[in-house]
């Protein structure tokens, strides 16, 4: 196994690298793929619960420039597509759309890959891309295996059990906000910038709880890596053309940028910038910050409906074009899609920007965002994931992300905005969110499509945003602070897992999720420091 994880990741980087030098190539259509793929449904798998054939399950996004080189250079191959015809059950999943089943297989990035045995457990996974000769040797080897009995695990690590404590204890959860600072700060990359060995980006909400959230000796040192880091992705990741920063860089030096240009980050580098520009004046932040917002206003807002997008997709080849080059081509399209998920993100870094000039009418933009949200709350009888606009229609029923995320956007509006409609639709939410997600036994809100002890991370964060929602909410109940301190107490002893990730950690992405609950536990001993003595409950 491990000489095959070794070939797979050391050709997919030979392939990105490669990539650089090739021309765009076109949209990724894969009900016009030679390749016959079932679109996924839950009914579909167990359709197939009983064959005899493997399943390759491929995770795509209608943004992703890299589904599409998979697409053009491996599917589109005869002796590829003839293969997985033949021999595999393949099947089409939309990562955006299905997001709980891309939870669910822990997949990392799009691509992403995974081939599942007849009985539908996991023979192997990668993310990335493969050409049509290496995709072709990995396929053959799974069918082969398959086919006599052979099995060969995925890479997940097997975890502990986690063990939620049935006391809160307030020294842990001083003592994880001291480990994450201390984890960063020892997994700086002090001679290429950044964070890590591995992929370079910039993550906005860890960068500014660590300097909202630090002693000043503690801040005073982060600033000496992260305004480095920003520079560096300034000169690798940012568009000086058109405005706004792209996803990310594959190497530890930035190369090799993955050119996606998504609102949430987009919108949480300018309140980082502007963060930082305050506590160290530097002219180029301010001018970055004032040129992604104007991209973020200009290019993913639409008038028409009053509201943020989700995306704009990559396109490898534009985004090497200048200023005369770009003039004729075709600019990358923004996707026609609003992403529950993904506004809320977005408008929840937006709400955090201050001073920003009246010519980018932001707060107005940032009310209309706001108000399309709430009318879908309000209106429907159910929440949904997304926002189709060539049909004018929300679909797919949103899942425990949609709602957590909706409950602290609207907690956090009805805060600084002070209107009715807005604590109207976080009241509904909350209501919906204790009568389908709560679990009793566990006392945490739960997806119905996950295990909460083996998706635990994910549980920590949407848990967290339902948290500082509570919190937040002027009308909190008495049942509403026993569900906050049941929370805060459940993910007391997430350190364990913290450890693992800080002692070998490939991206930095896990971040997020544990800034969410230590922003609510701030929150919550900030609004409640009298009342709190370390030796006691909350």
């Amino acid at each position: 196994m491990n000489g095959l994880v070794e070939m797979i990741w050391k050709r997919i980087y030979l392939c990105s690298f490669l990539m650089l030098f090739f021309n765009s190539v076109s949209a990724y259509q894969h009900d016009q793929s030679k390749v016959e793929f079932l679109d996924y449904s839950p009914e579909l798998l167990k359709e197939y619960a009983d064959g005899e054939k493997p399943l390759f399950l491929l995770f795509s996004a209608e943004w992703c420039h890299w589904c599409k080189v998979l697409e053009s250079k491996t599917l589109r191959e005869e002796k590829v597509y003839q293969y997985l015809n033949r021999h595999f059950v393949n099947i089409f999943i939309d990562a955006d759309i299905h997001n709980g089943i891309y939870l669910k297989y822990r997949a990392t990035g799009v691509p992403y890959t995974v081939f599942l045995n007849p009985d539908q457990s996991v023979y192997f996974k990668y993310s990335g891309v493969l050409y049509a000769e290496d995709f072709l040797e990995v396929i053959r080897g799974v069918q082969e295996n398959v086919a006599v009995g052979k099995s060969l695990y995925g890479d997940d690590e097997e975890l502990e059990a986690y063990l939620p404590p049935k006391e809160f204890n307030l020294a842990k959860l001083e003592s994880l906000h001291q480990l994450l600072n201390d984890g960063v700060l020892d997994n700086i990359d002090w001679k290429h910038a950044g964070l890590g060995q591995g992929q370079k980006t910039i993550h906005p909400q860890l960068l500014l709880y660590l300097l909202e959230n630090s002693s000043v000796e503690d801040q005073e040192e982060h600033l000496e890596w992260i305004i480095p880091a920003l520079e560096q992705a300034i000169r690798h990741l940012y568009d000086p053309l058109e405005g706004g920063f792209y996803r990310y860089a594959e190497t530890r030096e930035w190369e090799v940028a993955h050119f996606e240009k998504m609102a949430d980050l987009n919108a949480g580098m300018v309140a980082l910038l502007q963060k930082v520009n305050q506590l160290s004046p530097t002219p180029e932040f301010e001018k970055t910050a004032e040129q992604t917002l104007k991209y973020l206003v200009k290019t993913l807002y639409s008038e028409e409906l009053g509201v943020f997008l989700s995306f704009q997709e990559a396109d490898t080849f534009y985004y090497f074009l200048n200023a005369e080059g770009r003039s004729q081509g075709k600019t990358p399209e923004v996707i026609q899609r609003i992403f529950t998920d993904r506004l809320s993100r977005t408008l929840l870094q937006l709400m955090a920007i201050e001073g920003i000039p009246g010519s980018f009418q932001l707060e107005q933009k940032i009310l209309s965002s706001l108000d399309f949200l709430a009318s879908m709350v309000i209106r429907e009888k159910q929440i949904y994931h997304f926002y189709d606009m060539h049909n004018g229609q929300w679909e797919t029923p949103g899942g425990l992300e949609d709602l957590a995320l909706l409950c602290v956007v609207f907690a956090e509006a009805a805060k600084k905005y002070r209107k009715p409609h807005y604590l109207h639709a976080l009241k509904k939410l909350h209501q919906l969110a204790r009568e389908k997600n709560y679990d009793r036994g566990l006392q945490i809100f739960s997806d119905h499509n996950l295990n909460p002890e083996d998706d635990l991370e994910f549980h920590l964060e949407m848990n967290a945003w339902l948290a500082l929602s509570f919190i937040e909410n002027p009308r909190a109940t008495d049942q509403d602070e026993k569900i906050i301190r049941d929370i805060i107490r459940y993910f007391s002893a997430i350190g364990v897992r913290l450890e693992d990730h800080l002692w070998d950690s490939k991206d930095w992405y896990f971040s997020d999720r544990y800034v969410a609950y230590l922003t609510a536990f701030q929150k919550l001993k900030k609004q409640r420091s009298h009342q709190v003595q370390a030796s006691q409950p909350l």
